[in-house]
């Protein structure tokens, strides 16, 4: 599957922080696809997003990396298909909170962690994020799963490409990240699903040129505007990205 979407041109507003769990609990009664989006969007009927919110099990947890780093995490939900959602470069793994609770309610095991302190550095880029990740890779198998999906933004996105030049995942979505060597992305065989705005350079044009190197499956959703990483999700672009999260995820890694 090879899909590029650009998205007609929303007004443009800002929407505070914790706005963002607001709109996502709002949608959570039905997400189809906005108006503005391509015509060539699947046919198929989506499963509609659960009607009421279910009580959510959430548990603290912790693990240790490959070199003795404790660090910490929450599991949010409960099932035998696992996403790992990895930080942008502020180590705020809170703004993840709105979509690990979404995502737990709609049958998946959520992984939400924190970096150890010093990869919000430029001296801890990238490198100890990506160690970071594979502990927390090795610690969601430990829960016995039977597929896991990388989800990253920006230095999130960028780990989680690169792990997945060696390890094949059921899906892996990226929202805007720096771009790895055309080597290293030609053997990303896991399904991808690249998202940025038009107008956020160099991580527009970096997201641009991933999507076009890249083998299949993969697709691209495009925003009119500046807007980053998770804030994508913010403003009237969110039903149209959530119901395009929600379809990828269904058809890549369905939770029985």
């Amino acid at each position: 599957m090879h899909k590029r979407f650009w998205l007609g041109h929303f007004p443009q507003h800002r929407a505070a922080p914790h706005l963002f769990l607001l709109v996502l609990l709002t949608l959570l009664s039905g997400c189809g696809t906005s108006q503005g989006a391509a015509p060539t969007r699947s046919a198929a009927t989506p499963t509609p997003w659960p009607t009421a919110t279910p009580v959510l099990v959430t548990q603290q947890v912790s693990f240790v990396t490959s070199d003795g780093v404790t660090l910490s995490g929450t599991l949010y939900g409960q099932g035998t298909r696992a996403i790992i959602l990895s930080n942008e470069g502020d180590n705020n793994s809170f703004t993840w909170v709105p979509m690990a609770q979404l995502l737990a309610t709609l049958g998946y095991l959520v992984l939400g962690y924190s970096y150890r302190p010093q990869v919000a550095t430029a001296n801890g880029l990238p490198s100890q994020g990506l160690r970071d990740l594979r502990a927390a890779i090795a610690f969601i198998h430990t829960h016995h799963v039977t597929g896991i999906t990388l989800m990253g933004s920006s230095l999130g996105g960028l780990i989680s490409l690169k792990e997945a030049t060696t390890e094949h995942f059921d899906a892996l979505v990226a929202f805007e990240d720096v771009q790895l060597s055309d080597a290293e992305l030609q053997r990303i065989t896991t399904p991808k699903l690249f998202v940025t705005s038009d107008q956020n350079d160099p991580f527009t044009s970096d997201t641009y040129h991933m999507f076009d190197v890249t083998p299949q499956p993969k697709e691209e959703r495009i925003y009119p505007g500046r807007r980053h990483g998770l804030a994508l999700f913010q403003g009237t672009s969110g039903p149209d990205l959530l119901s395009t999260l929600r379809q990828f995820l269904q058809h890549y890694a369905p939770v029985n």
